[in-house]
């Protein structure tokens, strides 16, 4: 047989070899049935999800996960350490059959794994802080000194969020020192990596005293090859049976891990039913579970029905990433933001109005106070909302708060502030016009009777007042007010999707605005049907 021959023959033979055995890999539900053995690649540095007891024994969380995994397919297990790095590469490689090592489901991932739904558990960002702190809400940090790990992807956006002043350190250990030495008020941080830091007896005097934000659904990982095979439906069938039948929330306590809400909340919708008593998370024709019982930063326009197959096929044809119409949380927050902004223009344009209205009517009735008004209104219109704004919640609200002990809504004190700033614009337009009326022949005084010719004459300028005031309603984020800017800029730190908000965020206000203007067009003619002579 010549050389090329040969060749030949030795190609096609290590062409078999490779075939065959993507083959063998590719079917690897029945690989691990002949094994008789597991493989599952878990973290052995990150207590108590995946660790090494004395004995260097590989403990915790997730090898929990992966024994009742074992057993069910009654098999054998082995346990591999895996780190960020490299959990992937050997899942690739065939070194490992499945991965459960707190891996987050994104869409990059799973375009090189393929990542079993439903999700087992969800991270998010916290803080640990000192209860002397008194830490209620994420509201509370604002402005203040907060420790923070070099690197990590939360830090620009929470910090955007919530106002935080950042001290940015190298690693954990000089972030922890910092803590401890006072430099910071908190720290903010993983909250499942917070888990393990608060075992440690030194830090028992601490506490993760807010709710995590920034929520990410952790995985199991297969090789991308199984996908739709039978280890990607029994893995997906232990997974569901967790969240039903509670055992991932007692799993959860049996490692003292604080209760998480999205096991919670993930139990009670995988045992929800139907009216005919079937439940609401099963799995469709396609073998796919239902919309609602999935990721839903995966979904795609083909998974949905209604609004929310609109806002994905949009995002799918154009790019715009609407996440107001198709994702549940980020709809209501922006529906709940733009009702706050509503009670806030409502609550500025009466409060406006009476404060302008009573100020220029105790100008003109009581004339020793006229000056005192005058100045008044003059110093109110000069000073900026936000300052004014920012002088009584930081600036005189401390005070009563470290002395009484009352606090104040936030809406409550955006609403008197900016209703300050504009009633005194409109106590000048009612003066000058209260003088014109003077000029005329009735000569009319301001009073109850010649209120309403007065704001007549005074239209153009009280109207510009109350449309600017309504502009400015969106101040009140600056106190950390819920509304409209406040909303959209939590969705912008979530979602990433900044341009798209900022475009949603300018037609809503030009709607609100257009909206005011035509109602008291309305209320014009309404009210002022006759000029006044």
């Amino acid at each position: 047989m010549s050389n090329r021959s040969l060749l030949h023959a030795a190609f096609l033979l290590a062409l078999l070899a490779i075939l065959g055995g993507r083959e063998a890999l590719a079917d690897r539900f029945e690989l691990i049935q002949k094994r008789g053995t597991l493989i599952v690649g878990v973290k052995s540095d990150y207590p108590p999800f995946g660790m090494l007891d004395a004995n260097g024994k590989l403990i915790g969380f997730e090898p929990d996960l992966a024994a009742d995994l074992a057993r069910r397919l009654g098999v054998q297990l082995q346990l591999v350490a895996v780190s960020s790095t490299n959990r992937l590469q050997k899942l690739e490689e065939g070194a490992i059959d499945v991965v459960i090592a707190t891996l987050g489901d994104t869409s990059q991932r799973r375009q090189i794994a393929t990542l079993v739904e439903p999700n087992y558990y969800a991270s998010g960002v916290a803080v640990v802080a000192s209860p002397n702190a008194h830490l209620s809400s994420w509201a509370d940090l604002r402005g203040r000194k907060v420790c923070a790990t070099q690197g990590a992807y939360f830090n620009r956006p929470m910090a955007q969020r919530f106002l935080l002043d950042l001290q940015v350190f190298n690693g954990t250990r000089d972030t922890k020192m910092a803590l401890r030495d006072g430099r910071c008020v908190a720290w903010l941080y993983d909250d499942t990596g917070i888990v393990g830091l608060l075992s440690d007896p030194e830090w028992t005097n601490y506490e993760t005293p807010l709710p995590s934000m920034m929520i990410s659904p952790w995985a199991v990982a297969i090789a991308a090859s199984e996908h739709e095979s039978k280890l990607e439906r029994a893995i997906s069938d232990a997974i569901a049976d967790w969240h039903r039948n509670g055992w991932l929330i007692e799993t959860e306590k049996r490692w003292g891990i604080k209760p998480s809400r999205f096991l919670a909340d993930t139990h009670q919708l995988w045992i929800q039913t139907h009216p005919d008593g079937s439940p609401v998370c099963a799995r469709l024709a396609n073998g796919e579970w239902a919309a609602e019982c999935r990721n839903r930063s995966l979904l795609t326009s083909m998974d949905v029905g209604g609004l929310q197959h609109i806002g994905l096929l949009i995002k799918e044809w154009t790019g715009l990433n609407l996440t107001i119409f198709y994702d549940a949380y980020d709809s209501n927050l922006f529906l709940t933001g733009l009702w706050r902004t509503l009670q806030l223009i409502v609550g500025c344009i009466v409060g406006s109005l009476v404060l302008g209205c009573l100020g220029a009517l105790v100008a003109e009735g009581i004339p020793w106070l006229r000056g005192l008004v005058r100045l008044s209104a003059a110093l109110g219109r000069m000073t900026p909302p936000l300052l004014l704004i920012y002088l009584i919640f930081f600036g005189v609200g401390h005070i009563v708060v470290t002395r009484y002990g009352w606090t104040f809504d936030g809406s409550v004190i955006a609403v008197f502030c900016l209703s300050l700033y504009t009633g005194c614009a409109i106590v000048d337009a009612l003066l000058e016009a209260s003088a014109l009326l003077k000029d005329q022949e009735t000569g009319l005084a301001l009073g109850w009777r010649g209120l309403p010719q007065a704001l007549r004459l005074a239209y153009a300028p009280v109207i510009a007042a109350l449309v600017n005031v309504v502009k400015a309603t969106g101040m009140a984020s600056a106190i950390a007010v819920p509304e409209l800017i406040s909303a959209s800029t939590a969705i912008v730190a979530e979602q990433g999707n900044a341009s798209v908000m900022m475009n949603v965020l300018m037609i809503t206000y030009f709607l609100l605005v257009m909206s005011v203007v035509r109602f008291f067009n309305y209320l014009e003619r309404r009210l002022f049907q006759h000029d006044i002579r």
